[in-house]
């Protein structure tokens, strides 16, 4: 009833309008009506009373001596004279006793009245329902004589309020009647703009979406139908995106019932799961979801239904029709009726299968080496952390393996990059299946791996034993020859092993260890396994030490070159060989043999070469200056790195230019290393260089390898024997033999010899009864700075 009552009050605007206008009226006009009999009604009153009064008051005067007088035909007549007055029902003389001396009504005259109030009121004034009585004294002489009792009737008077009241009524009902029709004309005109724009918009929601109110105007109505019809211009706009969307294939889209199942599907959905939408409307979620994933997504849904989540997200897997298990993120969201119960279910269905793969590979790039498919120094810090672990839990040794294969960089200068690829790819794979299962084989980096080998033994020795017997079997697998791209191919490896047990140790300085290990296996002759030893990890030490000195030694030239004079037969100075030394500040002269194998290794004796040419330039320009040192040679040793570089030959001619010097007094020695790779541009090379004068003299001659192929091709001037074949000359027939042969077959070149390390004078006369013709060593001066070198010519000369 309530409901209905509300429906009816509260209704549209209009009937709104026209109900509230209706009862404003009403209201009002009741006001009218009441307020309008009411202040008539006392008016009446006021005149009645008033009337009674005046006439009381007329009749106690005029009858005052006939009272006196007791005259009661004179005040007959007064009373008779009275009774004409309108509504007069009674007009009555009594005296004191209450007897009745005149009266309207003849047959009462004489009579006494009883009940007569007399109160000492000298005006009595009485109201009923159908008359007003007044009581008004008679006074003589300021003495009450007696009383005049005057009764008005009322009923005209009621009679005249009722016509009243009557005529107020139908006032009030003709002006309610009057102002339900202009309210109901006014809410009609006010509300005819909304009423168009309303029956529009049940239009459109009927289905008619095409519809626009497209009215005209400046006031609000006119405003509203402008804002509606931009409302439903963007609602259509995003309902043709969101059908766009919806038919694009991008993700798949469903709507659900919970009686009906699945509504509507759009084609992206189709083809994903390799169904007609005619297909997949006979098949439930279930038929469609990966048996595993089938309690989470139903967990969810069950929440959603007892109404504790409106939606909810999720990977899960769908089966498509040919059984391919597709991966998905599954986002679902509910509309729910007035009740909360759910309408429709929307879900998202989006195919992840590429992100899954993109994540794998990410995780493969992130962990393993993309050459060999390895796992790479991030995942080997997880495993060897593991490992530590495995081992404290149980108390087995472990092991690391630090693997670097040998010359590896001459094969990538020689063969190219992609065949040095190909050898580690292959390396991988026989490291793979030599290990025990269980273990774990990385690349490091570079031509490096790191084997991890976990539960051993419990006993050191045995452990060691058995590591000792796996990384023999991995040089032993290594070693066999490699066929890579046609091209038949050796090499070795070097293996640095440290053991450990628990995990006091970090992984950082068991890494540490085994690759100190590696580089004393290098050192010791490659091919090799070398297990860790505390001593080792000094020597590294100082090696860093020693690497961080030379570059200070650069920056503030603490290289100088020590001066070893060259002579001839009849010990007259003919050149020098000019030797680097290392003024250290705290150590003193450090022996080139200490620091040059170290920036051999790291690249710096590029720059010391470039300052050995430079400063042995300019001292051949200072010596020119002198007669007796003007025709002395200058030998420079260039290492194998700074003579391959591109522009050697032009670093060489600068120098020369800039100190202006003969080309001919500057010899470079070469040692035979130089001749192992690219030896046509070696030749090239010498040959630009001997052009302008430069002399080679071949250092060390004797200890390498030289072909003698080669060897006549090369323009040498000179060969130098190396000193270990002199030190034993004459007690050693072997020396002696390959002395001799030396330089017979120098001579046969046309070259001339030089022996170095003469440090007795028997030496020296055994070289010249086999042809040797200059000398350098102890026997005519060690190397000493420029300043003694300059003082010991004259001396020696």
């Amino acid at each position: 009833m309530i409901k209905k009552l509300q429906r009816i009050l509260l209704g549209t605007l209009r009937r709104q309008m026209m109900i509230g206008m209706t009862l404003i009226i009403t209201l009002m006009m009741g006001l009218f009506v009441w307020d309008t009999t009411h202040r008539q009604q006392k008016i009446k009153v006021e005149q009645y009373k008033d009337q009674a009064i005046a006439l009381a008051d007329t009749l106690a005067t005029s009858s005052a001596i006939w009272v006196a007088s007791r005259d009661v035909s004179g005040l007959q007549e007064i009373v008779n004279g009275v009774s004409k007055y309108p509504n007069l029902k009674q007009a009555i003389v009594i005296d004191l006793r209450g007897q009745v001396l005149a009266h309207t009504d003849l047959t009462k005259v004489g009579l006494y009245i009883d009940a007569f109030n007399q109160d000492n009121d000298l005006q009595q004034i009485h109201y009923s329902n159908s008359s007003i009585d007044v009581t008004k004294a008679i006074v003589l002489a300021d003495r009450e004589i007696g009383w005049v009792v005057i009764d008005l009737d009322r009923r005209a008077y009621l009679e005249e309020i009722n016509q009243i009241k009557i005529n107020s009524f139908f006032y009030a009902l003709t002006a309610i009647l009057l102002g339900v029709l202009i309210t109901t004309l006014a809410s009609r005109y006010l509300t005819r703009r909304l009423y168009i724009i309303q029956k529009v918009a049940d239009k459109v929601q009927t289905g008619a979406t095409h519809l626009r109110v497209n009215m005209k105007g400046t006031d609000e109505a006119s405003l509203l139908a402008k804002q509606f019809d931009q409302m439903l211009d963007s609602l259509a706009l995003r309902e043709s995106q969101l059908a766009s969307f919806y038919s694009l294939d991008l993700v798949g889209l469903t709507v659900t019932s919970p009686d009906k199942g699945l509504i509507s599907i759009n084609p992206c959905l189709c083809k994903m799961l390799e169904y007609t939408e005619e297909q997949l409307k006979k098949l439930t979620w279930n038929d469609l979801t990966y048996p595993n994933d089938l309690e989470a997504d139903e967990a969810q849904f069950t929440r959603l239904l007892a109404n504790e989540i409106d939606g909810y997200s999720l990977e899960k897997r769908f089966i498509s029709r040919t059984g391919k298990v597709i991966p998905t993120m599954l986002v679902v969201r509910c509309v729910r009726k007035n009740d909360g119960s759910i309408d429709y279910v929307l879900a998202m269905v989006q195919d992840i299968s590429k992100q899954k793969e993109d994540a794998i590979q990410i995780e493969r790039l992130a962990y393993f080496d993309p050459l060999t498919k390895l796992p790479n120094r991030r995942l080997l810090d997880d495993r060897l952390k593991q490992a530590l672990i495995f081992s404290d839990r149980n108390q087995y040794y472990g092991a690391i393996l630090f693997l670097d294969l040998d010359n590896f960089k001459t094969l990538n200068d020689t063969l190219g990059h992609d065949i040095g690829d190909l050898l580690l790819q292959q390396v991988a794979n026989r490291l793979i299946n030599i290990i025990r299962e269980g273990d774990t084989v990385t690349r490091f980096g570079g031509d490096e791996f790191v084997i991890i080998l976990e539960g051993i033994h419990s006993n050191a020795f045995v452990a060691a034993t058995q590591i000792k017997a796996i990384a023999t079997a991995i040089l032993d697998t290594i070693n066999q020859p490699y066929n890579i791209a046609g091209h038949s191919y050796s090499t070795s490896t070097s293996i640095g092993a440290t053991l450990f047990l628990g995990n006091n140790t970090t992984p950082d300085e068991l890494l540490k260890q085994a690759d100190i290990s590696m580089y004393q296996a290098k050192k010791s002759g490659r091919n090799l396994v070398c297990f860790f030893d505390p001593k080792m990890e000094i020597s590294i030490i100082n090696r860093v030490v020693l690497e961080r000195d030379l570059l200070i030694a650069l920056e503030h030239n603490q290289f100088q070159l020590y001066y070893q004079v060259q002579v001839d037969s009849s010990n007259t100075p003919v050149g020098a060989e000019a030797l680097i030394r290392w003024n250290h500040p705290q150590r003193g002269i450090v022996s080139p043999l200490e620091f040059i194998p170290l920036v051999e290794e790291t690249g710096m004796i590029i720059e010391i070469g470039q300052w050995v040419i430079d400063s042995a330039c300019r001292q051949l320009n200072a010596w020119q200056q002198h007669v007796n040192t003007a025709g002395l040679s200058l030998s420079i040793n260039v290492s194998a790195k700074q003579f391959h570089k591109a522009d050697f030959v032009d670093i060489i001619k600068k120098s020369i230019d800039k100190y202006s010097v003969n080309p001919k007094l500057l010899k470079i020695e070469l040692t035979e290393s130089v001749l192992l790779n690219n030896i046509q541009t070696i030749i090239e090379k010498m040959n630009t260089l001997a052009a302008i004068g430069i002399q080679f003299s071949l250092d060390d001659f004797g200890t390498g390898y030289s072909s003698l192929q080669y060897l006549k091709k090369l323009p040498l001037h000179q060969l130098k024997i190396d000193q270990s074949f002199v030190r034993e000359l004459c007690v050693d027939s072997n020396d002696k033999t390959i002395v001799k042969t030396i330089i017979s077959m120098a001579q046969s070149l046309g070259l001339s010899v030089i022996a170095e390390g003469v440090e007795t004078e028997q030496q020296q006369q055994y070289l010249i009864s086999q042809g040797c013709r200059n000398f350098q060593g102890y026997l005519f001066s060690r190397p000493v700075p420029i300043d003694q070198f300059e003082s010991l010519i004259p001396q020696i000369a």
